[in-house]
């Protein structure tokens, strides 16, 4: 898959939106280098490169699974036969399953924790734009006992240290991509004037 020579990038920007349902092919290396190169570029008070990414490649998602839903019942949340069957189908099907997750400057007075929070949500979304970008699918999710203390460990994100945000699923769409109905952002916007 390559970048559509035809669509810029706002176009690219403005049909972009999340698709769960995904499967095989994934990006190749080079895709998913490239995917992690626009993370890089997000905005990063003080240069701090907080930002952490876990690749899962299919043929570890099954184990992955097994650990998440385990994870999640032993943390007390309940997940149902029917709950569990379909988190199954669907990991079966993911290519590409990466954890997210960002080292918090604990003692960093100039850059407080909710904008290291902000600059990996900007990584995460120009990995999701850079996705669309080429013709594969994304899925943030913050299931699969994201919040748990287990599954980020198991990761390699221990809690003192890191701020674990959740996954993407990245693949091709399983069945096409619609538009999305967005609202007006003007209806959310207002001018500022001095009183």
């Amino acid at each position: 898959m390559t970048i559509n020579p035809g669509m810029d990038h706002v176009e690219s920007m403005l049909s972009r939106r999340s698709n769960k349902l995904v499967q095989a092919p994934g990006p190749d290396a080079g895709q998913i280098k490239l995917m992690l190169q626009t993370a890089v570029c997000a905005p990063d008070h003080s240069a701090l490169r907080a930002w952490r990414f876990a690749m899962i490649e299919q043929a570890e998602i099954a184990a992955f699974t097994d650990l998440a839903i385990a994870a999640t019942r032993r943390w007390g949340r309940e997940i149902t036969a029917q709950k569990e069957q379909n988190t199954r189908n669907w990991m079966s099907k993911v290519p590409l399953l990466i954890g997210l997750a960002y080292k918090i400057s604990h003692d960093n007075s100039k850059v407080p924790e909710i904008e290291q929070t902000l600059s990996m949500g900007a990584a995460v979304m120009n990995i999701q734009n850079a996705a669309h970008a080429m013709g594969f699918a994304s899925y943030w999710s913050t299931g699969l006992g994201s919040y748990t203390e287990e599954v980020p460990e198991a990761l390699g994100f221990d809690s003192l240290d890191y701020r674990f945000v959740g996954f993407l699923a990245v693949g091709t769409p399983i069945h096409p991509t619609t538009p999305a109905q967005r609202p007006d952002p003007m209806t959310m916007t207002h001018v500022w004037k001095p009183k």
